[in-house]
Order: structure tokens, then C-alpha cells, then sequence
């Protein structure tokens, strides 16, 4: 643990960003070069597993740093009380006026979450800002306001079917995806340290230590709600201090698959070689999880949501595994009348 402090970056309003993994060091530096240039950016990734924070560290790292950072949840929102939110309102009856976030963030950035719910209406709005075409409003001649936007959806191409192209060509030329918790394994022992740290200071209650039995059951889990579950557990834990109620909790929940010995290949690396050992657990894990999404994906016949539920996972994230491991429903079973038709057929014709 000697390394969390380098590798946690500590943000406002409780938000933090961890980079102590290959890729996600790899995602930090691409945060601190896109930084840089004031462009808008899409970050993609499962609910929970940090988009604000990504976006926020972006503005604490760009030259808008000095002016406010605002976020509008776009899913909250109808088209009209979204279009308020963003732009305020004036001469509206005899509702009084509203400042929109906009232009309170007038120098700084704005975090659009779910942007595939705005309506297109406002994204040809948005589009003018993203052309920098002066854009005018009661209380101002023009505006001068980074966006950046998030969303849960797993795929582009299903962003992009939801969004106008000119504003996704405009949205999506610089991307950000967040692998999901659990693909940032190595990293749950300082997540952990900092949530117990910061809710124990919070709640003014002693940092309470995790037996080798917890960790255990803490690195088998699946945490299909990624960051947020895991700090909502060690919340839980902190508080009512019973280990054994913490891993009942754990035990009830989906949870990784362990690969059997059976599994492990006969070219199995030395013991020395540790890289080409990390690799091959790696390798096996894929396997293994491919093997179980295969498997519940044709017990339920290819139901996908059935089958998300099934595995614990989210419907958005089975889609993503299905598209990592190349997964494809099998081609439609003919029926017996048309086998039958078919030797029919041929047997005539013979």
C-alpha cells in the first residue's frame, strides 16, 4: 500500500480517481493530454464505475480549472425542463427567471450524464456550442462553456443511432471508456483503504481492518455495481462491524467463477516466469467467464435480459461481454415438418 497515495488522485465533492493498473495509468494519461485541449469528450462506461470522476479530473486539469464545473443528469429531465435546466428561463408567464447551468459554468465545463436522452431539439443547440458559433441567451451575448458527456450505453453504434449525427461526429471525436470493477481487481485494496478512511472520518467511527476471509470473499465478488457498491459495503461493514454478516452479503450476490485445476493448460509457464503466469490467469479467467456467458445464454435461448439477470450482471454490461468474447446466438433450428419436407425432396428427386 506504500503506493496509494500516488496512484489515488483525491478530487472535489468526495470524488476520487485511481490509476494503479496498466490501463487505467494508460486512461490517466489520456485524461491529462485531452486536458489540454479544449475539446469535447464522451466517457462511456457502467453505472458506478466513475464517469463524473473522469470528467472531473479533466476540468481540475484543464485551463477552465479556476471557473465552476456543473453536471445535469439528462435522464431526469424531460425535453422542456432539461432545455430550462441548461439555458434557464425568462419572460416564461409569470414564472420567475432561472440562471441555467450553462450559463452559471460560463469559462468552465458541463457534464452532460446520459446523453442519449436529450432531445434532438437540444442537441441542435448543443451543436452550435460545439461549432463555436456564438450562442445567445437573456443574460448573455455568448457563452464560452466546455461539454463533456457521458453515458452507460455499451456500444457506439447505439449511441449513435440515439443522437443526431452532426452532434455525435462533433460528441464523440475524443472518447473515454471505464472498464468496469471488476477488470480493475488489483486496484480493490486501495479503493478499500480509501473508503474506510474516508467514511471513518466521516462517521467519526475507528477504521475497522479486513480478516483474510473478507478479502477473499471482497476479490471473488462480481461488484456489478462497481464503485458505488463497494463503498455502500464497506459503509455497511464500517457501521455494524460483523465480518460474517459482511460475507453473507457477499456470498448471496453473483460472484466471479473460479477455474478449475482441470483447466490449467499443459504448457503451463515455469514457476519463475511470473509475467507469462499473470498472463495465463488472465487468459484462464476469460475462458472461464466466457464458458459461464455461453452457458446461461443458451439455457435461457439467447433471452439476453433474462440472462443478465441470471448472471447479476447489468443488461448494458452482458452486451459488452457478449461483444468482447465474440458471441453469437446459434443460427435458427429448422422445425421437424420442414427436416421432414426437405428428405422428402430429395428422396423423390432421386
Amino acid at each position: 500500500m506504500k503506493n496509494a497515495a500516488r496512484d489515488l488522485g483525491l478530487l472535489d465533492e468526495g470524488s476520487f480517481f485511481v490509476a494503479s493498473t496498466p490501463g487505467m495509468q494508460k486512461i490517466k494519461a489520456k485524461i491529462e493530454l485531452l486536458a489540454k485541449v479544449d475539446v469535447p469528450v464522451l466517457i462511456s462506461g457502467e453505472s458506478g464505475s466513475g464517469r463524473e470522476a473522469v470528467a472531473r479530473l479533466i476540468h481540475r486539469l484543464s485551463n477552465r480549472a479556476r471557473h465552476k464545473f456543473g453536471k445535469v443528469n439528462c435522464a431526469a429531465l424531460n425535453g422542456e425542463l432539461l432545455e430550462q435546466e441548461l439555458f434557464g428561463r425568462s419572460n416564461r408567464s409569470t414564472a420567475p427567471d432561472k440562471l441555467g447551468v450553462l450559463p452559471v459554468c460560463d469559462g468552465g465545463t458541463i457534464l452532460l450524464q446520459e446523453i442519449t436522452h436529450v432531445h434532438t431539439q437540444i442537441q441542435a443547440q448543443l451543436l452550435e456550442m460545439l461549432q463555436d458559433h456564438p450562442f445567445g441567451t437573456a443574460h448573455r451575448t455568448a457563452l464560452d462553456v466546455r461539454i463533456l458527456a457521458s453515458t452507460t450505453t455499451a456500444e457506439y453504434s447505439a449511441i449513435q443511432n440515439r443522437l443526431r449525427d452532426d452532434f455525435y461526429d462533433r460528441l464523440s471525436a475524443f472518447t473515454i471508456h471505464l472498464p468496469p470493477l471488476r477488470e480493475r481487481r488489483d486496484e480493490l485494496r486501495i479503493l478499500v483503504a480509501h473508503f474506510m478512511d474516508r467514511l471513518s472520518r466521516r462517521y467519526r467511527i475507528s477504521p475497522r481492518s479486513f480478516l483474510d476471509n473478507l478479502w477473499r470473499a471482497v476479490e471473488e465478488h462480481a461488484w456489478p455495481g462497481n464503485l458505488r457498491e463497494l463503498e455502500i459495503f464497506v459503509q455497511r461493514y464500517l457501521v455494524m462491524g460483523d465480518e460474517h454478516a459482511a460475507m453473507d452479503e457477499l456470498a448471496s450476490k453473483p460472484h466471479l467463477l473460479r477455474p478449475s485445476i482441470s483447466t490449467l493448460s499443459s504448457d503451463a509457464p515455469a514457476r519463475g516466469d511470473a509475467s507469462g503466469l499473470k498472463s495465463l490467469v488472465r487468459n484462464i479467467k476469460g475462458e472461464t467467464e466466457k464458458a459461464a456467458i455461453t452457458r446461461i445464454l443458451e439455457k435461457t435461448r439467447w433471452n439476453r435480459k433474462e440472462a443478465a439477470r441470471f448472471l447479476g450482471i447489468s443488461y448494458r454490461g452482458l452486451l459488452y461481454k457478449i461483444e468482447q468474447y465474440e458471441l453469437s446466438p446459434p443460427p435458427p433450428e429448422m422445425n421437424r415438418k420442414a427436416i421432414g419436407k426437405i428428405i422428402t425432396t430429395i428422396q423423390v428427386r432421386s
